[in-house]
């Protein structure tokens, strides 16, 4: 090999090897290193590996980086050996993946220049937690590996803007319709956002000096409740009428799987060190075959939220697939499947905002519809049937008579004769006609409500300044009441009287106001009928003076 113009994987060429101590790792003979076969799954404390460049020339070592994952690690080093044998020994801290971070979870370390060409790389991992930090390592050119990083970080902060955008959605939508799915939708991309923010390393030019550990494992947290809120957000785009509660409870345990088996991987220690990504890919198996049952099942039944959840989860299960022949060693694809999750993670974000947009538009619809219907059943059964005026119901819904009202008690004289001579179906006909001509007639009184109270008993209640005004009102409705035959009244109908007890609100409360206004219907009954009288606190009086007889009706 002439040169390095392209990134050299050394996966191909690597040998590994364990012990107990750093020095008897480096003491391991090529012999004792095993060169092929799963051999970076070594649970030593101390993992050597081992490349040499037969058949390679590497002409120079000038301006060379070797370039590894940045998982977590107690310590590393990198021993370079060159052709005319120096060898030089690079102490690799932990922070140096944040001082020399390389855009998608690496790290360079600068191989020191001689003028011989490069001929071995050997490393000494000291608990590694990730296979990738000694089967992923590479050698470039430090122009290569600066031109990849600036091309790569400007690919991660286009991910991480697509997915802020979705995020600003959700907001906007919880504020009008507060669903659980939309949160789990804004806990997904923000997680997703976080993911990449760690995984990419653009972490750290917010936080320059976290900590390696700490951001490993950060990222494998963003990564589960990334996917665990995925599958939350499927339960909630498939319409509850497609989907069981067998099936909502299998989707919840599916989102709940990864979560446990990250607890255990936190707390397991040494004994799953290595072997953690394994452990989560494949207890991603189980959560992935239960999220295709419900998306399948929702299709088939013709769930909108299914077909939206599909495109989503189509791009980020074929990676997933991929990944985890990857992670159980049945197939390579290299550092570029990694890079695959994020337009994955976009594609999902998209599609189930989509999703979320159409399911929110469904559910508002939904909900303006039972809004609308609970309207109509509340104006039911506050309307009377036979008339249409509010009925008693809605009458003594009305608290209290304010000052500035009036309330007009009306009851139709003798409609038990009409009821007798000519049948219940012509009084009912009266009853029609009396209702109307109120209501037409106190179309323009500010404030006025007609009630029919029951049989052939109704109520006015209108914004009047005093006594004389409302007098003439209740007037005005008997004299209207009289012409009740008229060119849109169907049968010759009866000619029928009322008579009316008033009362002027002063901040009564209404069942006062009514037995007052009751009094006064009653001395206007007494009196005649066909007539309407004032109540006043010391005496039942017509708008124009007393009757002759007119008593205290207290």
């Amino acid at each position: 090999m002439p040169s390095v113009a392209q990134a050299l994987p050394l996966k191909s060429l690597t040998c590994t090897g364990g012990a107990e101590t750093a020095r008897a790792a480096f003491d391991l003979s090529r012999g004792q290193l095993e060169c092929s076969g799963s051999r970076f799954g070594y649970r030593h404390r101390f993992v050597r590996t081992s490349v040499q460049f037969d058949g390679l020339v590497l002409h120079s070592s000038k301006e060379l980086v070797w370039q590894t994952v940045a998982s977590d690690f107690a310590s590393m080093l990198v021993r370079f050996t060159y052709a005319d044998g120096t060898q030089r020994l690079v102490d690799v801290d932990r922070q140096m993946a944040a001082r020399n971070w390389f855009a998608g979870n690496r790290f360079d370390v600068p191989i020191p220049d001689e003028t011989a060409p490069l001929s071995a790389v050997d490393t000494v991992v000291e608990r590694p937690y990730s296979a990738a930090t000694t089967a992923k390592a590479r050698i470039l050119t430090q122009a290569r590996s600066a031109e990849m990083h600036y091309l790569r970080s400007l690919a991660y902060v286009l991910v991480i803007g697509l997915l802020v955008l979705p995020m600003i959605y959700d907001l906007l939508f919880f504020r009008i319709l507060r669903q659980s799915f939309v949160l789990w939708h804004l806990g997904m991309v923000g997680a997703m956002t976080l993911y990449t923010l760690l995984q990419s390393g653009l972490i750290f030019e917010l936080v320059p000096d976290l900590e390696l550990g700490l951001r490993w494992r950060a990222t494998a947290v963003a990564f589960v409740l990334a996917l665990s809120s995925a599958v939350m957000v499927v339960r909630g785009l498939i319409e509850d009428r497609f989907l069981s509660r067998r099936m909502s409870a299998a989707l919840i345990a599916a989102a709940l799987i990864p979560v446990l088996v990250k607890i255990v991987s936190l707390i397991g220690g040494e004994a799953l060190r290595i072997t953690v990504n394994s452990w989560l890919m494949a207890s991603l198996i189980p959560s992935a075959l239960i999220v295709t049952t419900a998306v399948t099942m929702g299709l088939a039944r013709g769930s909108q939220g299914a077909r939206w959840a599909a495109l989503g989860l189509s791009v980020l299960i074929a990676v997933g697939l991929l990944r985890l022949l990857v992670g159980i060693g049945l197939m390579d694809f290299g550092f570029a499947l990694e890079d695959a999750t994020f337009p994955a993670m976009v594609v999902l974000a998209i599609f189930t905002s989509l999703g979320v947009g159409d399911r929110f538009l469904a559910l508002r619809h939904d909900r303006d519809q039972a809004r609308t219907q609970a309207v109509r059943l509340g104006q039911m059964a506050n309307t009377d049937g036979l008339t249409g005026l509010a009925n008693r119901r809605a009458f003594d819904m009305v608290a209290r008579l304010k000052t500035g009202q009036g309330l007009l008690l009306a009851d139709i004289d003798r409609f038990k004769a009409v009821n007798d001579e000519y049948g219940h179906q012509i009084g009912d006909a009266v009853l029609c006609r009396v209702a109307a001509i109120l209501r037409d007639a106190l179309n323009e009184q500010p404030g006025a409500q007609v009630y029919r109270l029951g049989g052939e008993e109704f109520a006015v209640v209108a914004d009047i300044s005093d006594g004389q005004e409302l007098m003439q009102l209740a007037d005005r409705l008997r004299q209207t009441v009289l012409s009740i035959e008229g060119p849109e009244t169907p049968v010759d109908l009866p000619s029928v009287t009322i008579s009316i007890g008033a009362v002027l609100g002063h901040g009564q409360l209404m069942h006062q106001a009514f037995a007052d206004a009751d009094a006064a219907l009653y001395r206007a009954k007494d009196s005649g009928r066909d007539r309407s009288v004032l109540y006043n606190a010391g005496t039942v009086a017509n708008g124009y003076g007393r009757l002759p007889d007119a008593r205290d009706p207290a």
